[in-house]
């Protein structure tokens, strides 16, 4: 498939987003939120080839169900070893749950909390099941933001195949001036991209954090009323993260630009 890094960033900030309200359900509410969230991935080419080149999960689910079911907590599911394992497990045991609408809360989330509330165990499930397939994906979409390098204007073409990501550059680039808010849109996008430039080698935590950080303040400057507080938030993110001189000289010049607005 073709995609440029701002659409990845669409993608990654989509999969947060339904990931988070997943993680964050209410136990009475949990199905829905799970049928939404594999939803999203079966309609997301990038994402569901990645799951699929991990191999079909060779575990009798409809057994290991009822086995754990009728446990009463005393066993729990059995993700595998290797990464690909585990996507493909974790990824076929909540598409098992979304189509035959089981409540986990009712038997097969009591092995993840000692907690008696229902609440508890879903919470236990989510943080030691579902959050494993969500920090694979997330894994996989920073990897290829960061092998994207840092022109946003290119398209890619991406392809996905027994695991490896392949990206390949189709060199189209679309040019475009922009004056927006009396704020100079391209020298924004200049300043933005002299930043990725010198990002290379961040961390992939901090990586979210400057992408974050970065979708923001395009936002907000092409709003007609930039709200400063989400301004100053991003700004105080790009301040935290850490990296070379060169790097630092470049998101003082990005803010220093920005600073007018607040």
């Amino acid at each position: 498939m073709k995609l440029n890094r701002a659409e990845l960033r669409k993608i990654l900030y989509d999969f947060n987003s339904i990931s988070n309200r997943l993680m964050q359900a209410n136990f009475e509410d949990y199905n829905i939120a799970l049928l939404k969230f594999i939803e999203f991935i079966k309609n997301n080419k990038l994402i569901y080839e990645y799951i699929k080149e991990c191999g079909e999960c060779d575990q009798d689910l409809e057994n290991e169900f009822k086995e754990i079911s009728g446990s009463y907590g005393r066993v729990i599911f059995s993700l595998g070893s290797l990464d690909e394992e585990e996507i493909r497990n974790v990824f076929a045991i909540l598409n098992y749950i979304v189509e035959n609408d089981i409540p986990i809360h009712r038997g097969v989330a009591f092995g993840y909390s000692n907690s008696r509330s229902f609440q508890d165990k879903v919470k236990g499930f989510n943080d030691r099941v579902v959050m494993v397939l969500i920090r694979h994906i997330e894994r996989f979409l920073t990897k290829i933001g960061i092998d994207m390098g840092v022109d946003e204007r290119v398209t890619y073409s991406i392809t996905v195949e027994s695991g490896q990501v392949n990206i390949a550059s189709d060199n189209s680039v679309i040019n475009a001036t922009n004056t927006i808010n009396t704020i100079d849109y391209d020298k924004l996008i200049q300043l933005i991209d002299e930043v990725e430039k010198n990002a290379q080698g961040i961390s992939e935590e901090d990586f979210e954090t400057l992408v974050s950080s970065i979708d923001v303040i395009k936002e907000e400057i092409k709003s007609a009323n930039p709200r400063k507080s989400f301004l100053k938030t991003a700004i105080l993110g790009l301040k935290g993260l850490k990296n070379t001189a060169e790097f630092a000289v470049a998101v003082t010049a990005l803010i220093q630009f920005i600073q007018p607005m607040l």
